[in-house]
Formats: C-alpha cells, sequence, structure tokens
C-alpha cells in the first residue's frame, strides 16, 4: 500500500472507532437521562472538585458560554452547586452535589458495564494498541513541529 493510502486508512480507522465510543456515550447519557454534555461536565467536576467555569471550559475544550448553559441546567437539575472560592470571594467553584454524585457513580457503573467487552481484549493486544498509539502521537507531534520550523 502507498502512503496516501496508509494515512487514508489509519485516519478511518480512528474516525471509526471514535464514532463508534461516541455512540456508546450517547447511549449512555440517554440511558441516564442526561446529555453527552452533561455527562461530560460531571465526570470532570468528580475528577477536579472546585473547579471554575474558565477551568472547566479548557479542560473540556469547548467555549465557556456553552459550559455556563450546561451547568445551568445541571444546577437546576440539582446536580452541580456552585460554591464561593474561600481563597477568592469574587471566583465560583464548582463541585457535583449529593444527588450529582449518584448519578455520576451511577453512570462510570453503567458506562463500563456497556464496554465490558473490551476486556477480553488480550493484555498483550492492549499493550500493542498503546503502543502504536504512542507511536502516532510521536510521528504527528514531530511533524507539527517541523512545520513550525520550516
Amino acid at each position: 500500500m502507498n502512503d496516501e493510502e496508509k494515512i487514508t486508512k489509519i485516519i478511518h480507522s480512528f474516525r471509526e472507532v471514535n464514532r463508534f465510543f461516541y455512540k456508546q456515550m450517547w447511549h449512555h447519557a440517554n440511558d441516564l437521562g442526561i446529555t453527552v454534555v452533561q455527562l461530560q461536565t460531571m465526570k470532570y467536576i468528580s475528577e477536579q472538585p472546585n473547579i471554575s467555569l474558565q477551568q472547566l471550559a479548557e479542560k473540556m475544550n469547548i467555549n465557556k458560554s456553552t459550559v455556563s448553559s450546561t451547568v445551568d441546567r445541571l444546577v437546576k437539575a440539582s446536580f452541580i452547586k456552585r460554591e464561593q472560592s474561600t481563597s477568592d470571594r469574587r471566583a465560583i467553584n464548582l463541585n457535583l452535589t449529593e444527588e450529582g454524585k449518584k448519578k455520576e457513580a451511577e453512570g462510570k457503573k453503567l458506562f463500563h458495564a456497556r464496554l465490558h467487552e473490551l476486556s477480553e481484549v488480550s493484555d498483550e493486544d492492549t499493550e500493542s494498541l498503546f503502543r502504536l498509539h504512542q507511536l502516532i502521537k510521536e510521528k504527528l507531534a514531530v511533524e507539527r513541529s517541523d512545520q513550525h520550523e520550516g
């Protein structure tokens, strides 16, 4: 296979896998009665309590207004609470409520159950996949740095 075919196949493979994961995430969020963005928002807040709206937007790689409207809906649903920062009275921190913690934990459990079949991939194949992903990231990083220098 020539270089162009190889690159096209690699990209297509990643897109297919990504599409599969997104579809699973969509079904998963739907089963929980929330959107994918709301589910991701709760996951990030769970991983980093007391996160600011700006930090959350950066972490999710979406604009602040989108995150703000998502947070508003989650506050109304009693999954998230806004709290004044103890270190900066002007800052507002986001945290999960007890109900939000339960929903996030339920979501995590259901998501792992939904993707349980992945545990049947051998350790050897998993390690090969990680090595290939790392190789692709390194190759793309080299390409980007070459472009910046040239």
